[in-house]
């Protein structure tokens, strides 16, 4: 956090204390700031013009108030084309929804079927080769999360839609296997259940991934509001963008509005998601997707700097961005520190990082510090990453093992 206390800050910290103030109490008053800051009320007023270019801020007299969270205007919109009839405020009160005590999980997530077939080495253009082997394993990055967060917590609750198919039945056979204790499960009537083709380089255990997405990108608004209760029990919340964008916002706004942690993990990527950004607590994407976010390719830790801080710039409170064998960096505007990787006898890469922000979830709905967290994740995933398919989740009992015999790479 910013301190306020320590007289006059530079320009970056002041409106990225005026952001964080804005999506803390959705709205900030030009006078007050002026007074907090130290600064005169037309700097204020150029600081809230740039949260306007951001997308993050619409102004009004005298302030400006957060963009992009007209839920309770949406919702009742929503309820009412549904119902034809009028009903009270959506938006609980800060002490209604108050969780100290949760620990809840809730995951808004996807499932495919994934099909995962070993090669020696990645067919080139036009270049047929044969397979080692090819396997069926349930996955989806949300299944996938809420089956490594459910190693180390036993309260998640992971929302999916699935086709009205026998891989739909799979999926709920799986989760009813599971430690999972709460799921939702939607049957799409017109869409198959979504299904990934995972291609394992044994040469090196990398992976490459082609996702159809199928009936995960076919979640209606109406049963997003139908879990609003099991949202807004949450302390913790946490997607990514295997689902329909419209749907993932809904959600997200949702989540914001009861002031759930934010978990987004970027995957797979897309630009539509940059208007809601400032909705999230932390995001975690890998090198890849933090260059498509920033812009910027890395290939130096200046580069991954220059990134992150790009990045933060666009509204997210803080970020950690995974490197596979590299390990992480942490970076939340002000410290920016990274986290070696422990080696690793790699199988498949495919789900590590599935398992690292799974892990992660569950060790800050516990109440971690984010160091711990993410000490934890690291080791986890360097774990999953030993078994094969993207879902095989090692247990939780491995971990302090390995924290504490795992030698940590260079």
């Amino acid at each position: 956090m910013i301190d306020i206390k320590r007289g006059l800050m530079k320009k970056t910290q002041a409106i990225d204390y005026l952001r964080k103030k804005l999506v803390a109490d959705r709205v900030i008053y030009i006078r007050e700031s002026s007074l907090v800051l130290k600064v005169t009320e037309r700097t204020v007023r150029r600081y809230i013009d740039q949260l306007c270019h951001q997308g993050i801020a619409s102004k009004f007299y005298g302030g400006a108030k957060i963009k992009n969270l007209n839920i309770e205007k949406n919702v009742n919109e929503l309820l009412n084309q549904k119902r034809g009839i009028d009903f009270p405020s959506y938006v609980k009160t800060e002490h209604e929804t108050h969780k100290a005590l949760s620990n809840l999980i809730y995951i808004f997530g996807s499932f495919n079927l994934d099909i995962v077939t070993e090669v020696m080495h990645f067919p080139a253009v036009g270049e047929t080769i044969k397979a080692i082997s090819t396997e069926f394993f349930p996955g989806g990055k949300g299944a996938n999360q809420a089956i490594a967060a459910s190693q180390f917590n036993d309260n998640i609750h992971l929302f999916i839609k699935v086709g009205n198919d026998a891989p739909g039945d799979i999926a709920e056979r799986y989760l009813q296997g599971s430690r999972i204790n709460k799921t939702t499960i939607i049957r799409d009537t017109e869409l198959k259940t979504g299904s990934a083709l995972v291609m394992i380089e044994m040469e090196q255990g990398n992976s490459n991934i082609v996702i159809d997405p199928g009936a995960n990108e076919n979640i209606d608004m109406h049963e997003i509001l139908s879990e609003q209760i099991n949202i807004m029990q949450a302390k913790v919340f946490l997607t990514q963008l295997e689902n329909n964008i419209q749907a993932t916002k809904l959600a997200l706004e949702i989540a914001s509005a009861y002031r759930c942690y934010i978990i987004l993990n970027p995957a797979p990527y897309s630009e539509d998601i940059l208007s809601h950004l400032h909705l999230v607590d932390l995001l975690t994407p890998n090198e890849k997707e933090a260059e498509l976010l920033s812009g910027i390719k890395i290939n130096t830790n200046d580069d991954a700097d220059i990134a992150l801080k790009k990045i933060h710039s666009m509204g997210v409170n803080e970020i950690i961005m995974t490197q596979g064998q590299q390990g992480a960096i942490y970076y939340n505007g002000v410290v920016m520190k990274r986290f070696r990787a422990i080696s690793a006898a790699v199988v498949d890469t495919s789900g590590a990082g599935d398992a690292f922000n799974g892990a992660l979830a569950a060790k800050i709905a516990e109440g971690s510090s984010m160091d711990n967290a993410i000490r934890y994740a690291v080791a986890y995933a360097s774990l999953a990453v030993e078994k094969k398919g993207a879902s095989s989740m090692p247990a939780k009992e491995s971990v302090s093992d390995r924290l504490l015999k795992g030698k940590y790479r260079e």
